[in-house]
């Protein structure tokens, strides 16, 4: 996890005297930048309050009272940050403040939940809208999201508030190291990962997208051209062709797609190889080529 800045202060809102003239105590949590406030329930007069230490003074009435009560505060609060800590999750002025008040976390939504509803609609759209391999990779994204989560978190599940910045960047570096997936494959992974934030986002359950400081990016890769022997294997592998009486048209295709004759055969009437209409092409060559295709097709 990452290390937090953490700041806790008390301080009274003049602006909201009681019918006494006691104004409210607040206290005020800030971690990493992020601000909570709350009202301790406690009053005072507002000449009995030293801004500049945060707490009553010592020889006003009830003054020693409230500054043990705040101490008592500070304790607790503390104590709530230190196990967020050693339970590896995210740490935030609200959350804090939300188990010291003792809120209800009932609408608190889990990342494997959102994650394998989306995959189980995923499933039902397979071929229809979405294609069989696009739901492939989403699985494999869920399975490598809970390797990780066992691995970095000892845990199978997090709540969607855990999901920091921090938290993709250690996936990150996960994938790279101990799945070592290469660049373009981490970041494709990250893309299908984001969709689930993105979920969450919209509706409301996530407040943070942990994804604002983040851009892909695919290294380009340089497809090598088959080797002559690679060649021979994939015209040598028996394939099966239904009886529709057309011949072999896999030799034919892999022939014209292979040695760049695909839509060269003929240099007129845009003839098709294995149901793909051809091009246009320079009729140079072209009765080479097309001996050449009849006398392989023929072997």
């Amino acid at each position: 996890m990452e290390r937090t800045t953490f700041g806790l202060l008390f301080y009274i809102r003049r602006d909201k005297t009681n019918k006494k003239g006691e104004a409210p105590v607040f206290m005020r949590l800030t971690i990493n930048g992020e601000r909570a406030d709350a009202s301790i329930k406690r009053f005072i007069e507002p000449h009995a309050w030293n801004s500049a230490k945060g707490k009553a003074n010592e020889k006003s009435r009830g003054g020693k009272d409230l500054n043990l009560y705040l101490d008592a505060i500070s304790a607790n609060i503390l104590r709530i940050q230190r196990d967020l800590e050693l339970d590896k999750k995210e740490v935030s002025a609200q959350i804090i403040l939300n188990r010291y008040l003792g809120k209800e976390q009932s609408d608190r939504h889990t990342l494997m939940e959102v994650f394998r509803a989306h995959n189980e609609k995923c499933r039902a759209l397979s071929g229809i809208s979405l294609a069989p391999g696009t739901v492939i990779r989403y699985e494999t994204t869920l399975r490598l999201t809970e390797e990780f989560l066992q691995k970095k978190y000892k845990k199978e599940d997090c709540y969607l508030d855990e999901v920091t910045n921090q938290f993709i960047e250690d996936f990150e570096f996960f994938l790279k190291t101990v799945r070592r997936c290469c660049h373009n494959t981490t970041s494709k992974y990250l893309m299908n990962f984001k969709k689930i934030v993105r979920i969450a986002l919209a509706k409301g359950w996530m407040k943070k997208d942990p994804f604002a400081h983040i851009r892909f990016h695919l290294d380009p890769v340089e497809r090598e051209f088959l080797e002559k022997q690679e060649l021979k294997a994939m015209l040598n592998k028996a394939i099966s062709i239904p009886p529709t009486g057309a011949g072999p048209r896999h030799l034919l295709f892999l022939l014209s797609d292979g040695t760049g004759l695909y839509g060269r055969a003929t240099a007129q009437g845009g003839a098709s190889c294995g149901g793909h209409p051809r091009q246009d092409m320079d009729p140079k060559g072209a009765a080479e080529n097309q001996e050449h295709v009849q006398h392989s097709a023929a072997r």
